[in-house]
């Protein structure tokens, strides 16, 4: 999306370098503008990050902007940190950032005014990845989520749920093979099947190309048998579903809401098709207590799941849990680097803080000892081998 004239450069921050040192590979390009796209556990870093390259500027201007989710989620907390912060899709309004920025007569803040049709999505420049061509490309093919789960911020800061067509997927598809072939896939969206189209051609794009592609959705595919099948044929090799809570029911999960023995019976029907199920789980809901969280842990030892993913309840800014326990009081004290999915940033409702921490410490160490992992391993060799007999 960026208007002719300007020269693109990627620079990727993975968290660990020091910060001097991110500092002075990006000044390396002698860039006008250093466009920052963040995810709240790294706001905190990026503030810093562009604190110092605006330290910088003497002899000429460098123009700091931030976009992304957590932009849009919290604008008044990068705010004092940039030049300009980009709330909303990216695409409407990153073009006019630009300009303005040429002209002089740049905002402190920018809105998508309106949102992005994904009929208009460009083919990605994977040419500037260069050298760090990645395993697994990432392909967008729908925006957003029907459901409005009210631990997620994708629902609703995204805009309304979108679908890309089936032509511009195929086109990307074909781009990436190019560059490798039988390429690994990650669907980056929100709840993949959740729409209502005819997902037929987009299966068979990308059983066409050879790729091997994971993406998530909510357990309910494993009751449309023909949907399921279309799946593991074109190259799904694992779904992560999200069986959320095993205590608590969130709202706004719409008709993703089920009881726990039905989402469960889900994934062995998903797992009988061939395809590894992640079963993805939230742990420190409200009602949450050691002896539910050993209870989970009971039941996990015994689970036919492929791999499991377990993270604690984090509400972060955008989300109706976000708002509604700032309201309450609830939120501890600290910045946003805390919030990663494995910390407790909240005050439980049934547990102290430090308590709720030790015992996901505990169902951590418990769950990815060295047995279980064993046997989940042992599963997807299973699953594996069903696939190559279908």
């Amino acid at each position: 999306m960026v208007p002719a004239g300007w020269n693109v450069s990627l620079v990727s921050d993975d968290g660990t370098t020091r910060e001097f040192d991110v500092v002075e590979q990006i000044l390396s390009h002698d860039p006008d503008v250093v466009a920052f796209s963040t995810l709240t556990p790294a706001a905190d870093r990026a503030c810093r990050i562009s604190a110092a390259i605006r330290r910088t500027r003497s002899d000429r201007a460098i123009t700091t902007v931030v976009g992304g989710l957590h932009a849009t989620a919290a604008p008044d907390h990068l705010g004092p940190h940039f030049d300009g912060v980009v709330s909303g899709d990216g695409e409407v309004t990153f073009p006019i950032v630009l300009d303005e920025i040429a002209a002089g007569d740049a905002r402190s803040h920018y809105h998508s005014a309106g949102d992005f049709s994904l009929g208009d999505s460009p083919l990605p420049r994977w040419d500037l990845l260069g050298a760090n061509s990645p395993p697994r490309f990432t392909l967008q093919t729908m925006r957003g989520c029907p459901w409005a789960c009210s631990f997620c911020a994708a629902s609703r800061l995204l805009g309304p749920a979108r679908e890309k067509p089936d032509a511009l997927i195929a086109r990307e598809l074909a781009a990436i093979a190019a560059i490798r072939s039988r390429p690994w896939i990650e669907l980056a969206d929100d709840n993949t099947f959740a729409g209502k189209r005819d997902h037929g051609p987009m299966l068979e794009s990308l059983r066409h190309v050879g790729a091997r592609w994971f993406t998530e959705s909510d357990w309910r595919i494993a009751e449309r048998p023909e949907l399921l099948k279309q799946i593991a044929r074109s190259g799904c090799r694992q779904i992560l579903i999200g069986l959320e809570s095993s205590i608590f029911k969130y709202p706004g999960m719409g008709a993703k809401t089920a009881e726990w023995e039905r989402m469960v019976e889900a994934v062995d029907t998903i797992q009988d098709a061939g395809i590894v199920v992640n079963a993805c789980l939230i742990v420190g809901a409200d009602g949450e207590t050691r002896a539910s969280i050993e209870r989970l842990g009971d039941f996990l030892e015994d689970a036919r799941m492929g791999e499991i993913q377990l993270t604690l309840q984090t509400p972060f800014p955008g989300t109706s849990l976000f708002h509604s326990m700032r309201r309450t009081n609830r939120l501890l004290p600290g910045d946003f680097s805390r919030y990663t999915l494995f910390d407790v940033v909240y005050q439980p409702d049934r547990m102290s803080p430090t308590k709720l921490q030790d015992a996901f410490h505990d169902l951590i160490s418990r769950v990815f000892a060295d047995a279980p992992q064993k046997r989940c391993n042992e599963i997807q060799k299973h699953i594996r081998r069903n696939r190559k007999q279908a």
